[in-house]
């Protein structure tokens, strides 16, 4: 019999904090268990949130216990979700103790057993273009993916870049091969497998003109239409979304199960299958209820690098390194290639991209302001001063804006962290004229429109150019915000150093010669575009603390220009392919500086991988 767990029963209200806003919900208690977890906020149908948030309440209640697995790719939603279910229970006076007797054992995992001809593990670019691929190829292909709807960094990424699209080709944009190569060559200083890298550009064009047959549609823009003001004048690599990463994923798997195509969603792949011989012979994955044993001619890992994964970060990469954008890819697929004896290859090569604030610090000023914290990251978009948490200014300001280059120099900082740092006199142009008075950036588009979607939202010119030119008043919001720690105002930059927390000789120091390398239009420490250097003179004076912004990291697992995975000695691991994030040769340290160069090479990846998968297993190679 079911012990009771609250003299009041009824519905009672709670809240907990998810990534960047409040989580309001609802729980109905009776007597001796809970009835029932609803929302109280509005989530669009079938999107991550409105999925998590089903899926953490059947959690709850099925176990009648808060102490359950959060949902793969929605960690900090499932924990908002926990905190403010023990929020409510707490206002009913349960007893979380009978609660938990109540709750007793899950029911153990059901088990199912499939066979196919190439199984894909990893839904993101390289996974679904693998699966796509393959199933277009004539293979039966199941796809495995360990979050319960399309996630990952291919989900808010802007899109791929190519060099003979036929877009490209009917615009007279097509970029030479060469061109291409040496961008490569000159990031990685040679770090590279040469042979693959070549291989992938050749098939750029061919990729994006496939999947905008296949319904991810691309359109090529020029390249700093996204705001990377040194990438403008470049040619364009860029064939961006039009409908965003997450519709055109979407669209894909859709594509994929429309022509047979076999989708498993909640499942992660945790152990490669093999023979006696070596031979690749399938996996083992598991879901929240059920185990899947399946059987496969070929395996393709897409399961996007080990940024999610603390340990691996540290073991691989050092003391110093900031999560990845995207925290369920946690090394999986790596793993088990690795356990299948496919070579380790680790260079240190992460996606270090532009800047951003912790999840900590976004929750504090999400507390104070909502989601209006949002428009802070509007000033780290100009060459203002920037300090590391030393004081000290470190690099080029006028890099700030070369979003691969500036984040690979923060990177590099102590506890991969910097101050911006600018003074009324700025704020008060931008009130006077907006943004356009600091620094104009997309102007040159004026009557010549490019739009693309990236994070899912569009980047679009014609609304840049009118956002720029919009009056806007950031000295209130930064006053909200100074309460934080990562909003600093004061009225002596003596002052400002000492809330920042640096050393104040050192910021002194820095401010002096930045402001001195303005006044002779000359930086002798970094040589800046002093033209577009902005003093930092008139107070109140502000600082505004970000850190690294770590996309992922590249590589782990050698393969060759087929995407076969290598042994050490340098033959294929029998039916094993490794595609996108997880393979290596194609960075060395350094993100490569065009437009699309990641996710091109994970589309382009999956997509000659798939194919390879597909006619091999068919003609029993």
């Amino acid at each position: 019999m079911a012990k009771k767990i609250t003299e009041n029963p009824g519905k009672y209200t709670g809240s907990g904090q998810g990534k960047e806003s409040q989580i309001n919900l609802e729980v109905e208690v009776d007597s001796d268990k809970i009835v029932n977890v609803k929302p109280l906020d509005k989530y669009t149908p079938d999107s991550l949130a409105d999925n998590a948030f089903k899926k953490m309440a059947q959690k709850i209640v099925d176990q009648q216990s808060v102490d359950v697995d959060v949902v793969s790719g929605a960690s900090e939603t499932s924990h908002g979700i926990i905190e403010g279910v023990k929020e409510a229970l707490n206002k009913a006076g349960v007893d979380f103790d009978a609660l938990k007797e109540n709750g007793g054992q899950t029911a153990g995992k059901k088990e199912e057993t499939i066979d196919v001809d190439v199984a894909v593990v990893g839904a993101g670019g390289a996974g679904v273009a693998a699966a796509l691929a393959a199933r277009q190829h004539g293979a039966s292909v199941a796809l495995l993916e360990k979050t319960i709807s399309p996630l990952g960094a291919t989900t808010f990424a802007g899109g791929m870049f190519a060099g003979d699209s036929q877009q490209q080709k009917d615009q007279n944009a097509v970029v030479s091969k060469k061109w291409l190569y040496d961008e490569y060559m000159d990031a990685s200083q040679g770090y590279m497998n040469s042979i693959l890298v070549r291989r992938i550009i050749d098939e750029s064009g061919k990729t994006v003109d496939w999947l905008n047959e296949n319904g991810a549609i691309m359109k090529l823009v020029d390249a700093g239409t996204g705001g990377s003001y040194d990438h403008i004048g470049m040619p364009a690599t860029l064939h961006g979304y039009q409908e965003g990463g997450t519709k055109a994923v979407t669209k894909l798997i859709e594509k994929f199960k429309s022509i047979g195509g076999k989708m498993y969603f909640g499942f992660a792949g945790k152990k490669l299958l093999q023979d006696s011989a070596g031979k690749v012979t399938g996996l083992i994955a598991e879901g929240d209820d059920k185990t899947l044993h399946v059987n496969a001619k070929k395996v393709v890992i897409a399961t996007g690098g080990f940024g999610g994964s603390p340990e691996m970060r540290k073991k691989y990469l050092g003391d110093v390194s900031t999560q990845g954008q995207v925290l369920q890819n946690t090394g999986d697929g790596l793993n088990m290639a690795w356990d299948a004896g496919t070579a380790h290859h680790i260079n240190g090569s992460t996606h270090y991209f532009w800047q951003t604030f912790s999840d900590k610090d976004i929750g504090e000023m999400a507390k104070l302001v909502g989601p209006n914290w949002m428009p802070v990251n509007a000033l780290a978009d100009f060459p203002n001063l920037r300090v590391n948490n030393r004081g000290q200014r470190y690099a080029s300001e006028t890099h700030a804006l070369d979003f691969a280059v500036h984040g690979a120099e923060l990177s590099e900082q102590p506890q991969q962290t910097e101050f911006v740092v600018f003074d009324q006199a700025m704020l008060d142009k931008i009130k006077e004229g907006g943004t356009v008075a600091i620094e104009d950036h997309y102007g040159k588009w004026k009557n010549r429109h490019q739009f693309y979607m990236e994070f899912n939202f569009p980047t679009d010119t014609d609304e840049n150019i009118k956002h720029e030119h919009e009056k806007t008043d950031f000295t209130s919001l930064l006053n909200k915000l100074a309460s934080t720690n990562v909003i600093f105002v004061a009225d002596t930059i003596e002052e400002l150093a000492e809330k920042m927390g640096v050393d104040k000789d050192n910021l002194a120091k820095s401010v002096a010669q930045y402001n001195n390398a303005k006044k002779k239009g000359e930086d002798d420490l970094f040589f800046s575009d002093t033209k577009r250097m902005i003093p930092v003179e008139q107070g109140p004076f502000y600082a505004v603390k970000f850190i690294a912004r770590n996309l992922g990291t590249l590589g782990g697992a050698t393969i060759d220009e087929k995407m076969h995975a290598l042994a050490p000695n340098g033959e294929p691991v029998p039916n094993l392919y490794v595609a996108g994030a997880d393979a290596s040769g194609m960075y060395g340290k350094a993100y490569v500086d065009f437009e699309g160069g990641t996710l091109g090479f994970a589309y382009i990846s999956g997509r000659l991988a798939g194919i390879d998968a597909a006619e091999t297993a068919k003609a029993g190679k």
